[in-house]
């Protein structure tokens, strides 16, 4: 799978949760601990780029999903396991 196509998928999805928590975009970027305009690079259009593996564990974390469906690698959208640390 490319890049691009992991990028989309990994829009597609949070903009899903961000629906879903029928929050703003700012209130959504400040729970998951990334700044309003960092959010807007991720979704932006034309964008390439991919969060850093400690913001995919907050999203994951924060809405019940896996990181493996933000990214495209599995359709089932909850978490599984238990983790044994915490990321601040």
């Amino acid at each position: 799978m490319s890049k691009r196509l992991i990028t989309r998928i990994f829009q597609q999805r949070v903009l899903s949760l961000i629906q879903a928590s029928s929050k703003s975009r700012s209130m959504f970027a400040e729970e998951i601990g990334i700044d309003r305009s960092a959010l807007s690079q991720l979704l932006a259009e034309d964008a390439v780029r991919l969060p850093r593996a400690d913001t995919l564990v907050r999203i994951a974390r924060r809405y019940g999903v896996s990181v493996d469906w933000l990214l495209g690698l599995t359709e089932q959208a909850g978490a599984t396991g238990r983790s044994t640390t915490e990321i601040t």
